[in-house]
């Protein structure tokens, strides 16, 4: 998992370990590993977008006073480097430590300081060299790290202390994987400019060295020809023995004395330019006794990227702070009574809201972080359903031009029929779909454009979209279930997991069609009767007996799904435990088979009084209050505590989620169950991490965050609890 992102403009890098998501879980909970730059995307959010998931650097330094049988080079290696590649590097130092230069120490640095800051996208890290020998200088020393993202490049302030009695080199490697392909790449190695650039089209991603505002001279550079088993990463070994070949023939005396070394290393190039599937390697000389700037740079043209990219940091961050300070200056401040911990989480998932905005207004779910796909479908992409959340969360807090902007993107979005299909890319085309109709997302998006303009007062966005509004009212009310006229259209439910007519989609369909029906009144337009029609109805099935009926003991059960899919050996295995089943024949003549109800406590059950206010409370109110009490009693995890998603949930072993327990908070506030409320709120405050960000899940193991980090919807229900909860919830 990412546990930091820095985004602005059209770059987005993420911080994490480096490992692939299915290892990296077994680290949750860790601290001292550390997290380094190790994916970047541009010039857009989505998963397409990839620039480069392989990355890889280190601070090589060699002793200025040399004597024989001393360690003569000492490589510090960070956690984050891709595993593959750093395992060829420890090879090649073990080979090239006990031949050439004895006592050689490859040594791990690990992170014991993190810090984004809460009011400005600035992140600092501290780095000290792992289980140190006390009274060495390896105990002294220490890698201090800013970072941040301007002029569309991440840029890194490094500073090095207690290295100066050494000679210094940073080694930055990468294989790009442009437009997330690893086919037609280019990198090219451009020694007069100091650079390293991999490329694609139009997207030029640069790496550059620069110390007291001039570039630092480029040591050695390599562009390998993967595709014919050229690799830059192997030049490793080769290097080393660069390093230190001059002092073995002229000797360590001689060379300590030498008082102005060359800085390019005795090593030629096998290639500068490679093209395919590609790698590059570069090696900065630099002087450790002042700070230096490492830049990851985005540009669109290869005359942009051949010119010396020199970084002047601090001015940058002045940059940042300002226009980050500004921004938030126009938002909605959290109320003066919440803690400083809580104003700061609230700060930064402001932020965090802002960051994950495509500029062509698409938010994406998460940044993405695992391209194997074998534990999850993807996240960076927009879904309509988390999206009409977070929007709704943006003009609570005062977003409305990040609102109205997303409205915009998603009419784009828009299927042909009205309805708006699983999820698309920044660009607004349909991405890769397991579940391709969710009826709740149409919903949702209709329910989101009102309030945005509710709240932002801004009807003159429902006159522009107007098209995109009537299509999707008039979708939602016309699409009907295949073979009971009396249900709307079936689809996969918002977990994406199974097909049916769920109550969750019944409640936010109804609320979309409200939705339109409440801007058609306020702007002037004929609101059609099939409008009213449909929402009387869905809203009259969402109080049913189909989906509400009594247990055994006479208490209240919802119905989480009607006439939902299941395969003829469920539907036998059913039926001999008495459940009630449904065969229909498909239009080409194959028999579906229907569970009835499915009556599985699932937190998205209480979307229909939280957000969508479809509920009648005044008749059914006290069958809710019992709902609400199941969620807290059968949701509720042992242990680390927090709501999971629905009972018997095996995706992730079950791990509360941190959306599903504010959800709970919220719904059960709107009823006056103000301890549940307390409890969720202050489960929610204590499992942020350190850098103030929001998780999908929680590790019940460790109580620290997992998986996906950040995620945008989680950060969209914090938000909403900041304005929502009341005053009692929240001391």
């Amino acid at each position: 998992m990412l546990q930091t992102l820095l985004a602005r403009d059209n770059l987005m890098c993420g911080y994490g370990t480096g490992l692939d998501p299915s290892v990296d879980l077994k680290h949750s909970g860790q601290t001292g590993t550390g997290s380094r730059p190790t994916i970047f995307f541009g010039p857009e959010r989505d998963a397409l977008s990839l620039i480069t998931k392989q990355v890889g650097s280190l601070i090589l330094l060699r002793p200025k006073k040399l004597k024989d049988f001393d360690t003569k080079l000492y490589i510090l290696s960070f956690a984050a480097n891709n595993d593959q590649v750093s395992d060829v590097w420890k090879e090649a130092h073990a080979k090239y430590s006990g031949q050439i230069f004895p006592k050689g120490k490859w040594l791990e640095l690990e992170a014991r300081e993190s810090h984004l800051q809460p009011d400005a996208d600035v992140y600092k890290q501290t780095f000290h060299i792992a289980n140190a020998t006390a009274n060495t200088w390896e105990a002294k020393a220490k890698v201090s790290i800013g970072g941040l993202i301007w002029d569309n490049a991440l840029q890194e302030d490094i500073h090095l202390e207690g290295c100066e009695d050494f000679d210094c080199w940073f080694l930055h490697w990468h294989k790009p994987e442009i437009g997330a392909a690893h086919l037609l790449q280019a990198t090219h190695v451009d020694e007069q400019a100091g650079n390293l650039t991999s490329y694609k089209g139009d997207t030029f991603f640069t790496v550059s060295a620069s110390q007291d505002l001039r570039p630092c001279p480029l040591a050695f550079g390599e562009a390998g020809w993967n595709q014919q088993k050229h690799f830059a990463y192997n030049r490793f070994g080769d290097i080393l023995h660069a390093l230190i070949s001059r002092d073995d023939i002229l000797g360590f005396h001689y060379s300590a004395n030498v008082k102005d070394p060359q800085t390019w290393l005795p090593l030629d190039s096998h290639a500068t330019e490679a093209i395919g599937q590609t790698d590059g390697l570069a090696v900065w000389s630099i002087n450790p006794k002042q700070t230096f700037s490492i830049s990851y740079k985005l540009n669109r043209h290869i005359d942009e990227a051949r010119k010396p990219y020199v970084t002047d940091f601090e001015l940058s961050k002045k940059n940042v702070i300002a226009a980050d300070n500004s921004w938030l200056k126009e938002k909605k401040p959290a109320p003066d009574y919440l803690s400083e911990k809580a104003k700061n989480i609230y700060t930064r998932t402001l932020l965090t809201l802002k960051q994950m905005q495509d500029p062509g207004g698409g938010i994406i779910a998460a940044p993405e972080f695992h391209y194997n796909f074998t534990h999850c479908g993807g996240y960076g992409y927009c879904w309509g359903r988390d999206a009409g959340f977070i929007s709704y969360a943006m003009d609570v807090c005062g977003l409305h031009k990040e609102s109205a902007d997303f409205y915009r993107y998603m009419a784009r979005c828009q299927s042909e029929d009205g309805s708006f299909l699983h999820r698309h890319d920044m660009s607004g085309n349909l991405g890769a779909s397991w579940g391709l109709l969710q009826p709740d997302e149409t919903g949702s998006v209709v329910y989101g454009i009102w309030q945005h303009v509710d709240l932002s007062k801004n009807s003159e966005l429902a006159i522009e979209l107007k098209d995109t509004i009537v299509k999707a009212c008039d979708w939602l009310a016309s699409s009907k279930h295949p073979f009971d006229p009396d249900l709307p259209i079936p689809g996969h439910d918002l977990w994406e997991e199974r097909v049916g007519v769920h109550y969750y989609a019944v409640a936010s369909m109804a609320a979309g069609i409200d939705a339109g029906i409440k801007i058609s009144q306020l702007v002037g337009w004929e609101t059609p009767q099939s409008w009213l029609d449909s929402r009387d109805s869905l809203v009259k099935l969402m109080h049913s007996e189909r989906f509400i009926g009594s247990d055994s003991k006479g208490q209240a059960i919802f119905a989480r799904s009607i006439l939902r899919n299941i395969d003829h050996k469920t539907k036998q295995d059913l039926e001999s435990r008495g459940a009630s089943t449904v065969t229909q024949n498909s239009p080409a003549g194959r028999p579906l088979h229907y569970l009835d109800q499915d009556y599985v406590v699932d937190i998205s059950q209480l979307g229909a009084g939280y957000p969508y206010d479809m509920f009648d409370f005044s008749s059914k109110g006290d069958e809710w209050d019992q709902l609400i009490e199941q969620v807290n009693e059968q949701l509720w995890r042992p242990g680390a505590g927090g709501v999971g998603r629905y009972e018997s949930d095996y995706y992730r072993d079950g791990n509360p989620w941190m959306l599903a327990t504010v959800w709970l908070g919220l719904a059960a506030q709107q009823r006056g169950k103000t301890e549940i409320a307390k409890k969720c709120w202050q489960w929610t405050l204590d499992h942020c991490s350190p850098e103030g960000l929001l998780s999908e899940q929680i590790d019940p193991k460790t109580g620290k965050p997992s998986w996906v980090m950040p995620l945008t919807w989680s950060h969209a229900m914090y938000a909403l609890a900041v304005h929502q909860f009341s005053r009692e919830v929240t001391q």
